[in-house]
């Protein structure tokens, strides 16, 4: 196994810190006692809290739009929908920090995410605008907000990592009712995106 090198550490355990609580509250201190350096180790590598942060969630949203622009480029307008939302669900099951991450930029207003990842996030967007687009020319979609049609596969998506305590804490007190708290993250991905498709549905 390659040894990790200690720019690597750093950012393994920054992006664990910041998921768990959000950029605020995570500090140099706290990633330095995780990684067992010191505060100017970081320094050496990371001029401040903000460069290590872009450092952490950048490639990740770069490495989702490259992943959606790959998936989504043949195929009708319903296959090619659907390839976004599984991508975008199969990302977030391998990711589950990056996760926790967007969704706490997504509750504090993004007022902590780089320009570098809006903009890559734009790249996925305008991915899902041309798929809407084209549903529409071919008569297969009626005409939605992309945005909006974004916000409704990222929320749940999302929501299935952070809420996970609360439903393990509901689960106490309804262990013999037959509603299932804890589904398989796909089979959230693949209704979710049944439901979508049918919707845009003319």
């Amino acid at each position: 196994m390659a040894k990790v090198s200690k720019k690597e550490l750093i950012i393994q355990h920054s992006r664990k810190l910041f998921s768990e609580l959000g950029y605020e509250l995570t500090c140099l201190e706290s990633v330095a006692k995780e990684c067992s350096i010191t505060k100017p180790a970081i320094y050496y590598h990371f001029k401040d809290k903000a460069t290590l942060y872009k450092a952490v969630v950048s490639p990740e949203f770069t490495a989702l739009a490259k992943r959606i622009e790959e998936s989504t480029q043949r195929g009708s307008a319903v296959e090619r929908l659907r390839s976004y939302i599984h991508t975008f669900g199969e990302f977030l099951i391998s990711n589950p920090d990056f996760s926790a991450i967007f969704a706490r930029e997504i509750a504090n207003g993004s007022r902590t995410i780089p320009d570098e990842c809006i903009e890559q996030l734009s790249r996925s967007i305008k991915q899902l605008v041309n798929i809407l687009y084209t549903g529409v020319q071919e008569g297969i979609f009626k005409e939605e907000s992309a945005f909006l049609v974004q916000m409704m596969i990222v929320t749940p998506l999302i929501s299935y990592h952070t809420t996970k305590p609360l439903r393990e804490k509901i689960a106490k007190f309804a262990q013999n009712e037959t509603i299932t708290l804890d589904p398989q993250f796909r089979n959230i991905t693949e209704s979710l995106s049944e439901k979508i498709i049918k919707g845009l549905q003319c």
